[in-house]
């Protein structure tokens, strides 16, 4: 069986109920500890496993969410103690004496996974396989890789925040040349990319800027969709969304409509703002029919969102027709606007909602306690 070792901290607390002279001993202990993961997180559902070196009675403990444990009853004497998690043995203690202590008092005893194996490797005691050890070099090396990424996040960040968004850049390209199976740093190196894209005034080095985001977004999408971490496959929707803008920018307006709608599918608690951005991206590519659905969509998902209200009445307003030189608008499009300025009077597009009604010689009205003012 291959055993993986993980960077477990565990304790194991001895309560004792009596304490005799003699070697003999009667009554039981109590036994209680905790397990943590090789991220110093609690490990839920471990094995911990008593195996009596006299009798060979066994007794099956298991961690609770917290990574805890404890037990009743355990008969004192010496015993061969195995944690295991999913089937493969993580870790061992040989010959470990439960005896009773004297009343109130506590014996505790810490194990360091990593400080046991290296102090036992050092000191020619380590009982592994070759195949052991080879998985916990490999262990030990990827925690180091993850040490240095970590760093590297923390780098750009700094460098962000400073301005230098070039510099937050080569970092995090640098990043997924050492580690390319890491979905957060092409997410990261995405996100970058898109800030930096949006500054950029020179029409060609900005789309080559968009292109290189859309690239890296869809590297992350790839990792990400095929994660069997849910955490992470909850980042699907997001970066799609990003790309969705990326390649909107780049005139692929069909492949933008197909992220958008893709982030949809994927993660429908933010439906409301990937319709929006969708919307936004059909008015663009003069789509407008399209765009008043995707802004009603956004309005099913967040009745309460202003936004899509008024440029919903703008893509309504697109399908105006004239009567001489008086426009007509389409039905739905002052309702629009005005319901834009009855969520958000002060908004920032209240003036531009107020100033399209007026074009059309609607009344402007906004909702004060439940009744309608006219303005």
């Amino acid at each position: 069986m291959k055993t993986k070792f993980l960077a477990v901290l565990m304790t194991i607390a001895l309560l004792s109920m009596a304490a005799t002279p003699v070697v003999a001993q009667t009554g039981f202990c109590k036994v209680k500890g905790r397990i943590l993961d090789q991220n110093s997180k609690p490990m839920p559902d471990a094995v911990i496993d008593l195996v009596s070196s006299g009798s060979g009675h066994k007794y099956h403990l298991k961690t609770d969410k917290n990574g805890d444990f404890f037990s009743l009853g355990i008969t004192p004497g010496v015993y061969e103690i195995t944690i295991s998690k999913d089937g493969k043995q993580i870790f061992s203690v040989h010959q470990y004496n439960m005896s009773l202590q004297k009343e109130d008092s506590l014996n505790v005893i810490d194990v360091d996974l990593a400080k046991e194996m290296a102090e036992a490797k050092a000191s020619g005691q380590a009982k592994m396989t070759e195949e052991q050890k080879k998985e916990a070099e490999k262990i030990e090396k990827e925690n180091s890789t993850i040490k240095g990424l970590n760093e590297m996040l923390a780098q750009a960040r700094a460098a962000q925040q400073a301005g230098n968004i070039d510099e937050a850049i080569g970092i995090m390209t640098k990043a997924t040349q050492v580690d390319p199976s890491k979905d957060l740093l092409w997410g990261r190196l995405a996100e970058l990319q898109l800030i930096t894209a949006r500054k950029d005034t020179d029409p060609a080095s900005r789309t080559e800027k968009y292109t290189g985001a859309a690239s890296s977004y869809k590297k992350a999408i790839e990792l990400a969709a095929n994660s069997t971490n849910p955490a992470t496959k909850t980042l699907v929707g997001p970066y799609n969304n990003n790309l969705g803008e990326a390649l909107a920018k780049t005139g692929k307006v069909d492949e933008a409509i197909a992220a958008y709608k893709t982030a949809v599918q994927v993660d429908p608690p933010n439906a409301g703002s990937y319709y929006f951005n969708l919307g936004a991206t059909l008015t663009n590519a003069n789509k407008p029919d399209e765009a008043i659905a995707a802004y009603d969509k956004a309005i099913a998902a967040n009745p309460e969102k202003p936004e899509p209200y008024y440029y919903k009445g703008i893509a309504l307003l697109g399908k105006a027709t004239f009567k001489g030189d008086k426009m007509v608008p389409v039905p739905g499009t002052t309702e629009a606007f005005n319901k834009y300025l009855e969520l958000a009077p002060d908004g920032p597009l209240a003036e531009p909602a107020k100033q399209m009604l007026t074009s059309v010689g609607a009344t402007v009205t906004t909702s004060i306690g439940g009744k309608k003012k006219t303005k």
